[in-house]
């Protein structure tokens, strides 16, 4: 049974669904053909550059190029031509993943050339003096190997490095290191981490970045096994914490673990804003999963800008970009303490399609040992949909969804939270997205979804017992996406 949120102030009406359904409003997306990992983030001559894995022939995988899109704020963003093509003999299989640079005040490129039907994977480079069109200037790193790739460089102590994705020879993941003094003559540095046993038969996209007097380590591996609740998907993004300086080894001091606990988050990259902060873009899809938004001729999309901090204990943490709050008008507010009691619903609002909503469980004068916030139609369990499910017995926060309709079952993913005091959640929804921010940057889940016109509604739902909510705010969120020049 549903029955309407009390005490609630409504801001503006229902929006209805846009007619482009699942796109996305604030976040980038392909205007048609497909689109997996970033690549070449960085900010130059006052824009913010996003770059990606693009096929502009079909909304499949297929022949990589490097899509492009520019913002001066990082909330809207304007559609640039494709910025890399296969052209040349070492890339005429693909333009695969790297980083951006400024070398002499000039944007430069560095991503992995693949020819030979893929089987041979090496690094080049492309510079820019406008951020719009791109010259290539060849191959810089010629090794041949066919897991060799993913280029991500930075300038530290008088010296250019860039470490690169690998295999060992037993199929293991490595992370192997160059250095440069100009960018274009690399000079091997050696193995920079490799996997055990269990970690992996290759690391993807490698991120090597300092962070509160500690060095992090983001790799993606591909090949590790589920661990009861944890690696629960096909690929993993995740990260080691510890010490290195040129010349050293990386002494690693907080072994792997995930960084983003839903179903769809890989290939993050990140970067140095110019006022300092570290930030981070992922890609919101995960491969050999469905794709239903292709039936449109596009697919895929790019996570919202995070902000990465490190806490005291070396832990990752994760909080949505601050410029987002600019784009609110809120929708709703429940202006004092709302008890969800259980054995009914608590409908709060209906079409949720492009939003942010706040939530503040008191746990504390709660007695529900589980309860749950839905995006459905009018149950989840009868309905499908999605859903944020709390369960205090195992202090676990699970992100939940099931849309039969796409051949996409029900599964969950999760993260152990610690359940004894408050619970804090900032959700966003876009189009076909679901961000689940936790505890103010204690864990972050991610996950796509397909809900039609009837699962959009936002509930509440209570078992064995109320839980009380603090403080819920719904706010709708809308920024321009600009076409192509």
């Amino acid at each position: 049974m549903l029955r309407p949120v009390l005490y609630a102030v409504f801001i503006s009406s229902a929006i209805a669904l846009p007619e482009t359904g699942w796109y996305p409003k604030y976040h980038i997306a392909p205007q048609h053909g497909w689109m997996n990992d970033p690549n070449g983030l960085i900010y130059f001559q006052g824009f913010y550059h996003v770059f990606w894995q693009y096929n502009p022939a079909a909304p499949q995988w297929g022949l990589m190029h490097w899509g492009h899109a520019r913002s001066p704020d990082l909330l809207t963003w304007e559609h640039l031509p494709i910025a890399l093509a296969p052209s040349l003999p070492e890339d005429i299989d693909g333009a695969f993943s790297g980083s951006a640079v400024l070398l002499n005040e000039t944007l430069t490129l560095i991503y992995t050339g693949v020819s030979e039907n893929g089987t041979r994977q090496v690094q080049m480079v492309a510079t820019s003096q406008d951020g719009v069109a791109f010259e290539k200037l060849g191959v810089v790193i010629g090794e041949n190997e066919t897991n060799f790739r993913d280029p991500k460089a930075w300038w530290q102590d008088g010296s250019w490095y860039v470490v690169i994705g690998a295999q060992t020879a037993d199929e293991r993941g490595q992370v192997s290191l160059y250095s440069s003094p100009d960018f274009f003559n690399w000079t091997p540095q050696g193995v920079l981490a490799q996997a055990d046993p269990s970690l992996g038969y290759m690391w993807e996209c490698p991120d090597f970045f300092s962070l509160e007097g500690k060095q992090v380590l983001v790799v993606n591996p591909q090949g590790i096994q589920s661990k009861g609740e944890d690696f629960q998907n096909l690929f993993q993004t995740g990260y080691f914490v510890g010490s290195w300086a040129p010349g050293g080894n990386f002494a690693v001091e907080r072994g792997f673990r995930e960084l983003d606990h839903g179903h769809d988050f890989y290939a993050s990259q990140t970067f140095d804003s110019p006022d300092g902060r570290r930030l981070e873009i992922g890609w919101l899809g995960m491969w050999e999963s469905q794709f239903p938004e292709n039936a449109s001729g596009w697919a895929g999309m790019l996570s919202l800008p995070r902000e990465l901090t490190l806490s005291d204990q070396g832990d990752l943490e994760v909080r949505p970009l601050r410029e987002i709050q600019s784009l609110r008008t809120e929708r709703l507010e429940v202006p004092q303490t709302l008890h969800i009691t259980p054995g009914e619903g608590v409908a709060i609002l209906q079409n949720i399609s492009h939003s942010e909503m706040a939530l503040d469980f008191n746990l504390r004068n709660s007695s529900s040992n589980a309860f749950a916030i839905q995006l459905t139609k009018e149950s989840f369990e009868r309905d499908g949909g999605a859903q944020v499910h709390v369960d205090r017995n195992c202090s676990r926060v699970f992100l939940e969804r099931h849309y039969p309709a796409y051949n996409i079952t029900r599964s969950s993913r999760s993260v152990a939270v610690n359940l004894t005091g408050n619970l804090s959640l900032d959700i966003f929804i876009d189009g076909f997205s679901m961000e689940v921010f936790v505890n103010d940057g204690q864990a972050v889940m991610s996950s796509r979804i397909y809900p039609d016109a009837e699962l959009r509604t936002f509930l509440i739902t209570a078992q064995n017992g109320s839980v009380a909510v603090d403080r819920l705010k719904v706010w709708d969120l809308y920024l321009s996406i600009i076409n192509a020049i």
